[in-house]
């Protein structure tokens, strides 16, 4: 029976005795690990690693990265404050957000790069920063990723500035005298390594209509396998295809592209688990389902309910027999369980687990990515959880402590 992707029992013994549950558990071998494999990108003229933030934005991981040599990218102006504070030196900074936040101006000046992710978001910076260089993000017409609701391109998407209204950019360009300096490029997540190597040549496209680009960042959202019965993108046939692109681009253009990397959830997705505690047990009689209710749900783990995602669970006991269960978490919500039909959370497809019985803990793997980060934070007034860190030493340490109830309401007026 498969075990916990890298929880042993003496760590769930160790946190169970330490700390409440529900706990995230980080493991920063797994962390160094999944960085180090696109810092060492035998790329063709250069390349930055800029990790996507917002798939996590935990203080001690953003410095983790940044010591390592990873760049930061934020979607919005709290981000790139966020990052600052973290100690991300603000030169490795760039924002590229669905809005132009209030500090906007301000962090630019400071030095964090801007990328205009409409043509009212260039004209803006154009008239605040006549002469300076910025990036775009453009929408190639095409959109990818594992489904729907993670495809960033196309038609249906409202990310960057359509493909065909370059002239219109370089409109801006002549008004205002700015330099475009870097590409940005999105399709979506969990997109085949084929989908990829092909969108390259889409951004060759806008490529040689601005002569002034640099830097191609194309965001990696590569599938990085988090069921057993996935299979992760081969990084190292997709850096060979791409190399191959860059070379005879520079050899039809004499221009050395420089290339960004921004990858996501790859890099964090199975650097996380989560140890929440089984509390009871309950069914719908012998003919349909028995559930195993959590400590947790939707509120730390939010991906499930949002996208239909499986992520594997194994309860912590020594038997050597088995169930079918359906894992539900503790919010009020009847989307809130842990066990649906992949990409159809409105289906409920029951789980064979070891034999569970109240008070086992149940271990979550797989959910760093988007969760802690995208948390239905206080829903039915569950306070947020606490984050811990597994050292490579084997220490375990809080990296964020377990919000107290009183914090909860800590904003609001009493004005009645």
């Amino acid at each position: 029976m498969q075990e916990p992707r890298f929880l042993i029992q003496e760590h769930i013994d160790y946190i169970q005795e330490n700390f409440e549950t529900p706990v995230y558990v980080y493991s920063e071998a797994e962390l160094r690990a999944r960085a180090q494999e696109f810092l060492d990108f035998p790329s063709m003229y250069g390349h930055t690693v800029r990790f996507a933030m917002k798939s996590n934005s935990q203080r001690n991981i953003l410095k983790l990265f940044s010591d390592m040599g990873l760049s930061i990218d934020a979607s919005s102006s709290f981000e790139a404050m966020r990052a600052i504070a973290a100690g991300v030196p603000v030169e490795n900074i760039q924002i590229s957000s669905q809005e132009i936040g209030k500090d906007m101006k301000e962090l630019i000046e400071d030095g964090v790069f801007f990328v205009a992710t409409s043509l009212h978001q260039l004209e803006v910076f154009g008239k605040l920063f006549p002469g300076k260089k910025c990036g775009i993000r453009v929408n190639p017409g095409v959109g990818s990723g594992g489904f729907t609701q993670i495809s960033t391109g196309g038609n249906t998407s409202s990310f960057g500035i359509w493909h065909t209204k370059i002239d219109q950019v370089q409109e801006i360009v002549e008004k205002y005298g700015i330099i475009i300096s870097k590409l940005h490029f999105h399709i979506g997540s969990e997109n085949t390594p084929e989908s990829w190597v092909d969108s390259v040549e889409h951004g060759f496209k806008i490529l040689r209509q601005i002569q002034t680009i640099d830097t191609f960042n194309m965001w990696w959202g590569l599938k990085m396998a988090i069921m057993d019965y996935e299979v992760s993108a081969d990084l190292s046939a997709i850096w060979e295809a791409l190399n191959k692109k860059y070379e005879l681009f520079y050899e039809e253009t004499g221009r050395k592209i420089h290339l960004e990397m921004e990858p996501g959830k790859y890099l964090v997705i199975n650097s996380c688990s989560m140890l929440v505690e089984i509390q009871d047990i309950v069914d719908t009689g012998e003919t349909w389902y028995k559930f195993l209710k959590t400590n947790s749900g939707m509120n730390d783990m939010p991906r499930v309910a949002m996208y239909g995602i499986q992520e594997p669970l194994h309860v912590i006991n020594d038997s050597d027999e088995c169930e079918d269960y359906v894992v539900v978490g503790h919010c009020c919500e009847s989307a809130d369980i842990l066990t649906s039909k992949l990409y159809d959370q409105e289906t409920i497809e029951p789980r064979k687990l070891r034999k569970a019985k109240k008070g086992d803990m149940l271990v979550v793997d797989g959910v760093w990515a988007y969760n802690s980060s995208m948390s239905v934070k206080n829903y039915n007034s569950y306070p947020e959880s606490a984050e811990l860190l597994l050292r490579e030493s084997g220490e375990i340490v809080e990296i964020r402590e377990r919000q107290k109830v009183k914090d909860i309401w800590r904003n609001e007026k009493e004005i009645v």
